[in-house]
């Protein structure tokens, strides 16, 4: 009797046997990962105040979303804003409601983010190329410079860029993993709803530029990238966007129109632009990457300018190569075309920045990887002067308060620190230990990574209002109204720490674009008159305008009585 066989599938002829478990080593290494981050980035949470700008706008506009009606809906400068994205703003709620209106509770969405941010680098490069590679970019995005300074501040830009990561997660493990395809795939579209509540149609552009370069240049891309037009995970898409878009149509007639004309969709493409914000110009744009992807961007300049072949390999790219390059690539060409641009709107691509100078260092010669060493301590050394003459603030921070936030010891003994693991570094490279070499490199920045840090924080005392937020309550009493004049972005944090409304005042270097309700609108005639009454009025006012200000209380009422000075403004009040 012939013996029963079994009948071999399709699939299992063709599909490879399962992989094998991951070794205990990859798991240690993506742990000390997380937890290196979780340390860095919650534990400086609490440094320093909100200041103005944009953390002050956000963290704001949340506290005053939970005693609103509205409660779901964004504020911006106590005006309720449907057309905001509104991802952001419901983290913060979450998070007032768990923790209380302080300054670590506004930070922990972004910290937590960040750490994300961390891990999902190791999981792409791990898909791409393995788990060393991966722990490299990993290791490489914790250490930027610039991580410690934009991935505290309380603005989309971290969550953002945590959704992008995810989505090109899933396009490369949807990629290479035929079996569970459609389920990577559908994560694509969940991650993209996110990105697109997060920072509106930008991130689907972003995304779609990625995907259409990816199939554009590999064959196998066009046969397996149809997969995401699946149903279902259309489905998923619209199940989590197209809700909120319709409760804010019933609740807000014509919020769409709003949206349309808003940063919802693509505010490079409509020229929407951000009352009040600072403007980085290109060349400034790109020399501040140098500081923000410190120190990576030294170690692999040498290898792109004498061997550039040998790094980037032209004519032989795979797609393991292509991701993070086409991503950087899709993320950073609209910012070197628009005029608004901000050095924190190139933070979703940094996860692609850490990818691939990990692939290049690996490729880098010795003469190279040497000599970017050489350089990085060269610009270490010269940081460092620069602190100790107060100029590195002004210069690549563009902080115009506090030019001796770096000259500080810490400051001192984080550059000392970064030299030695240089040299370290530099040696054990020439004895061929580039394993502890890469780790020595990386982790021997961190310090000047919290100099950073340290030195915003330390900002706070000028570009807050923290310290006029403990002075006021006592003093305005019941009946007390404060007054303000000037942009609303430079006096952000007020709607922070301050619970009650204030009257802003028509300065004449203010913006007309911004929104503010009219019976919290007054022109200086009026506010002239409101500081005639009985009751204790308080006038915040930048120190240049303050010449104008004494002559008019002086001429109309024979006071002029200056209560304190915060940063480069001055408090004034009508009490003798």
């Amino acid at each position: 009797m012939p013996a029963a066989t079994g009948i071999l599938g399709l699939g299992e002829t063709l599909l490879g046997p399962d992989a094998l478990p991951p070794p205990p080593l990859r798991h240690a290494l993506f742990a000390s990962l997380v937890v290196l981050a979780a340390i860095f980035h919650l534990c400086t949470a609490g440094w320093g105040e909100i200041q103005n700008g944009p953390e002050g706008e956000y963290a704001g506009g949340a506290r005053q979303m939970l005693h609103s009606p509205d409660r779901f809906v964004p504020i911006r400068h106590g005006i309720v804003a449907p057309e905001e994205p509104p991802l952001l703003y419901w983290t913060l709620n979450v998070s007032y409601r768990v923790f209380g209106v302080t300054t670590v509770a506004a930070r922990l969405p972004s910290a937590f983010a960040m750490i994300a941010l961390v891990a999902l680098t190791f999981l792409i490069g791990e898909a791409l190329s393995g788990y060393w590679r991966a722990f490299v970019a990993g290791l490489i995005q914790l250490s930027l410079c610039g991580s410690f300074l934009w991935g505290r501040m309380v603005t989309p830009e971290p969550l953002f860029a945590v959704s992008v990561a995810g989505a090109i997660l899933c396009i490369a493990s949807g990629y290479h993993n035929r079996r569970h395809r459609r389920w990577w795939f559908n994560g694509l579209w969940f991650c993209s709803a996110l990105a697109y509540l997060t920072k509106g149609a930008t991130a689907l552009v972003l995304l779609g530029a990625v995907i259409l370069l990816l199939a554009l240049f590999f064959r196998e891309a066009r046969m397996r990238f149809p997969a995401m037009l699946h149903w279902s995970g259309l489905l998923i898409f619209a199940a989590v966007v197209v809700p909120w878009h319709v409760w804010l149509q019933m609740r807000f007639p014509g919020s769409l129109g709003a949206i349309a004309s808003s940063q919802w969709l693509l505010p490079f493409m409509n020229g929407v632009d951000t009352p009040g914000a600072e403007h980085v110009r290109i060349t400034r744009f790109l020399l501040g990457h140098l500081v923000w992807w410190y120190p990576l961007s030294l170690l692999v300049l040498p290898a792109l300018l004498f061997s550039w072949r040998r790094t980037v390999r032209p004519h032989e790219i795979s797609f393991s190569d292509a991701v993070p390059l086409f991503w950087m690539a899709a993320g950073l060409a609209p910012l070197l075309i628009i005029p608004h641009r901000q050095h924190v709107d190139s933070l979703p691509v940094w996860s692609a920045f850490s990818l691939w100078a990990a692939c290049a260092w690996d490729r880098a010669s010795l003469r190279s990887r040497i000599a970017g060493v050489a350089l990085a301590a060269l610009a270490c050394v010269i940081g460092g002067v620069a602190a100790r003459a107060a100029t590195l603030a002004p210069v690549v921070f563009g902080w115009t308060a506090g030019d001796h936030l770096f000259a500080t010891d810490l400051a001192l003994a984080a550059v000392v620190a970064a030299l030695c693991a240089f040299v370290a570094a530099a040696y054990l490279l020439w004895r061929k230990e580039e394993t502890l070499a890469v780790g020595l490199l990386i982790l021997g920045v961190l310090p000047l990574g919290l100099t950073i840090a340290e030195a915003n924080a330390r900002r706070g005392q000028h570009a807050s209002f923290a310290a006029l937020a403990t002075f006021l309550p006592a003093n305005l009493g019941t009946d007390g109204e404060l007054l303000y004049e000037g942009s609303l972005r430079s006096a952000s944090s007020l709607g922070f720490y301050i619970r009650r409304r204030f009257f802003v005042i028509d300065a004449p270097s203010a913006s007309s674009t911004e929104r503010v309700s009219p019976e919290h609108r007054l022109t200086r005639e009026s506010a002239l008159e409101k500081l005639g009454a009985p009751h204790p009025v308080y006038l915040l006012l930048h120190k240049d305008r303050v010449p104008w200000w004494q002559e008019q209380l002086t001429t109309r009422y024979h006071l002029y009585h200056q209560v304190g000075t915060y940063g480069d403004y001055v408090l004034v009040n009508n009490q003798p």
